[in-house]
């Protein structure tokens, strides 16, 4: 039997989260989960220990801070390496990524790599207002014609991945921050195998809270789009660094976890050197500490 890992990020999701994981598991009984929450000031964590106590298969991780949706997405496919699961599944805590499409999504794996839930295909939707639906709109389509992504949805979590396909991927090298990290970790993804599909769901808007979806994460957005597109016409050497990587073993020296990732952020306030010939930067998707 197929080991299968749902995983969600959360920050500030005290009026959802509790619904949530009741209704994933039950959708999906035989399932592990993984919630990492990025120390939400409005109690979701202690809402998670909570729940943890009542649902063996209920999984979390505490960051010390905001460390961003991108590095969470990146800890979870390093997890499910990490603990040999066959499947991972990911998506969003607010409900605007329903559970009860889990099953269609599990079903699709048995033959894919990699599946999205999708609002451009017939059958699917979104309700959410004009802006963000043009935003929505423009984004995916830039995204499949510029990335050459073989796709009508680029942008949504919603999304299973074969955990083979995430070992062959080097995740190190993906350095997208917030939404960005989708549309860099689907491109890679779709260069990597072709065994893909989408299937139709209805986005709905967040079910409780606030949108965290700002000004700055859409211009990221853009230069990462950019950056990409210039990878894709110019191809680099380092390009075939994603195929048949071997992901690291190293510790955090802080917290001793082994969730890091390569990192090109200035460490000159590191407190953490594990030696002074080591030229690499890492950071831990943990805890945020940044060593050499």
């Amino acid at each position: 039997m197929e080991q299968i890992l749902v995983f969600t990020a959360t920050y500030n999701e005290a009026e959802n989260i509790e619904d949530l994981i009741i209704s994933i598991f039950e959708y999906l009984q035989d399932v592990e989960m993984l919630i990492i929450d990025d120390a939400s000031p409005d109690g979701t964590g202690n809402i998670l220990e909570g729940l943890s106590q009542r649902h063996k298969h209920l999984n979390i991780i505490h960051r010390p801070r905001k460390l961003g949706l991108g590095t969470a997405h990146k800890l979870a496919m390093k997890y499910a390496i990490k603990n040999n699961f066959d499947i991972l599944i990911t998506m969003d805590a607010d409900f605007s990524h329903h559970p009860k499409y889990l099953k269609k999504m599990l079903s699709l794996m048995m033959n894919n790599d990699f599946v999205t839930g999708s609002r451009y295909i017939k059958g699917g939707g979104q309700n959410y207002g004009m802006y963000r639906k043009t935003l929505s709109v423009a984004a995916n389509f830039l995204a499949r014609n510029l990335l050459d992504i073989p796709l009508k949805e680029c942008t949504t979590s919603y999304r299973g991945f074969r955990v083979s396909i995430l070992k062959a991927t080097n995740l190190d090298s993906i350095h997208s921050e917030g939404y960005s990290f989708f549309v860099e970790s689907i491109y890679y993804i779709c260069r990597l195998t072709n065994k893909i599909d989408e299937f139709p769901i209805f986005f709905s808007d967040r079910q409780s809270g606030i949108s965290k979806i700002s000004k700055l994460e859409i211009f990221k957005s853009v230069l990462c789009l950019c950056k990409l597109f210039f990878n894709r016409i110019f191809p680099q050497k380092s390009n075939k660094e994603f195929q048949n990587y071997k992901q690291s073993s190293i510790k955090c020296p802080k917290c001793i976890s082994y969730y890091q990732t390569q990192t090109s952020k200035n460490i000159k306030n590191s407190n953490y050197q594990l030696s002074s010939n080591l030229e690499t930067k890492f950071q831990c998707l943990q805890c945020g500490t940044i060593y050499t």
